[in-house]
């Protein structure tokens, strides 16, 4: 009888906590749904419930963390953004997403040092993202040097050709 019990209470404890992993990947999920859905509040709210559940695997928490730095920035909380992008480049540090993300919110705090570093590395571990040559062209123009910002503006459209934004960008710089 006492090995029975045993036996119940660890079937208890396990089944308990596959629950608890099952609630922070559910609110990993949620979070995800609620950003898709516009709701930055609400996707906050859900993604600090995953990061705070301590059940999340490390590619879902890098998840959650991006998830909710972006909704952060949405928000207008750029220093939250960046506390959260930089958790999450802990986790991934050849993450050149998140590098991006973190170098546009750092852009956007106006600290252009750190802001070119981070979307330099990002270019450096995937050249072939669009956002964070927009991104550096943008530095560059904010700096002055609008050779380099339009020679951005046109590889980011060279790369995502869809986007007219990149077009009309290096456009409205006219020949260098």
């Amino acid at each position: 009888m006492r090995g029975m019990c045993s036996v119940v209470m660890v079937a208890a404890l396990l089944g308990s906590t596959s629950i608890a992993m099952a609630d922070g990947v559910e609110d990993n999920n949620n979070c995800y749904e609620q950003f898709r859905g516009g709701d930055m509040k609400l996707a906050i709210y859900y993604c600090s419930r995953a990061i705070q559940s301590g059940d999340l695997e490390r590619g879902d928490m890098v998840v959650a963390l991006l998830n909710r730095g972006v909704a952060y920035k949405n928000t207008g909380n750029l220093e939250m953004a960046v506390v959260d992008y930089s958790s999450a480049l802990e986790l991934s540090p050849d993450d050149a997403l998140l590098y991006s993300n973190r170098g546009n919110a750092y852009r956007e705090l106006n600290r252009p040092a750190d802001a070119m570093n981070d979307i330099n590395r990002s270019i450096e571990l995937n050249p072939e993202n669009p956002a964070a040559f927009y991104v550096r062209g943008l530095l560059f123009e904010t700096m002055g040097d609008l050779e380099n910002a339009r020679r951005d503006f046109l590889r980011a459209h060279e790369i995502s050709p869809d986007d007219k934004e990149f077009r009309e960008r290096a456009e409205a710089l006219g020949a260098s």
